[in-house]
């Protein structure tokens, strides 16, 4: 727009947050990221360690042969 710093259909460029306080509400506001919150996020990485963690074992006691390890699990520990 002429004469104008921010046009008055598009806006301007948000910088975000920029005090201490401002930055923690944002980071708390956002929990969720698509159907995930945080703590499923964290559930799940618990999850897959100890599946890993399971995996390991039955190989060591003979349960289970061979090297291959499951995609998702690989690297978790």
């Amino acid at each position: 727009m002429k004469g104008k710093n921010v046009c008055r259909i598009h806006g301007g460029k948000s910088t975000g947050p920029k005090t201490k306080a401002g930055k923690e509400r944002c980071a708390a506001a956002k929990t969720v990221h698509g159907r995930e919150t945080r703590a499923k996020r964290a559930e799940y990485r618990a999850k897959m360690k100890e599946l890993y963690e399971l995996e390991k074992e039955m190989r060591r006691i003979g349960m289970i042969e061979g090297s291959w390890v499951c995609r998702k699990t690989r690297g978790s520990a």
